[in-house]
């Protein structure tokens, strides 16, 4: 089976066809191409559950952008992971085939991105509430938008939630573990409202 590196028509339809958003988030992906050393490095420590963290994540952001070939070569490293099998192969296929996605951002992603990006304003937003309910839904859906209110509204939200709740779901919005952000926020939206 011919899985393509990048699937750039995929990742834009995922994002609601979004282009603005999927380049954006697609640069944001450079922050994964060192994962396979990553991987490597947190089995020689010692650190499995660090090792099946970074692989996860790695899966889910490749996912959303149409990187379909470093998609499943982390699902067979998280499966090995998980089993106890031999990863090292496996690892090497995955730092080449994220070679070939930073090989194909270079060439796709446009130096400047014309478009604006048309967040939900807050200004249209009744109160802080509802941009939080906004947030979660996006958060729900795994849509790319989610990463644009987080930076656009930072500030407010997080002096909505506070400041170490606020960062531990903007850090796994930017890992693109949406789940985990999600949980996050509804954890401190729990806790703000005691």
């Amino acid at each position: 089976m011919n899985i393509p590196v990048l699937d750039v028509e995929a990742g834009i339809a995922r994002l609601l066809g979004n282009s603005t958003i999927y380049f954006s988030a697609l640069k944001r992906f450079t922050v994964h191409l060192g994962a396979a050393r990553a991987v490597t490095a947190q089995i020689a420590a010692g650190d499995h559950a660090g090792a099946c963290r970074t692989v996860h994540t790695l899966r889910g952001a490749a996912g959303l952008l149409g990187a379909g070939e470093v998609q499943a070569i982390a699902m067979e490293v998280e499966k090995a992971l998980a089993s106890g099998s031999t990863v090292h192969a496996l690892l090497g296929d995955l730092e080449a085939a994220l070679q070939r996605v930073q090989a194909c951002i270079d060439v796709t992603v446009p130096k400047e991105v014309a478009t604006p990006i048309k967040p939900v304003q807050a200004n249209a937003m009744r109160d802080v509430q509802e941009l939080l309910d906004h947030l979660g839904a996006l958060l729900d859906e795994g849509n790319g938008m989610a990463i644009d209110i987080m930076d656009k509204y930072e500030i407010v939200l997080e002096k909505a939630l506070g400041a170490a709740a606020w960062h531990t779901i903007l850090a796994a919005g930017r890992d693109y573990d949406f789940d985990r952000a999600l949980v996050a926020l509804q954890g401190a939206r729990s806790t703000a409202r005691r």
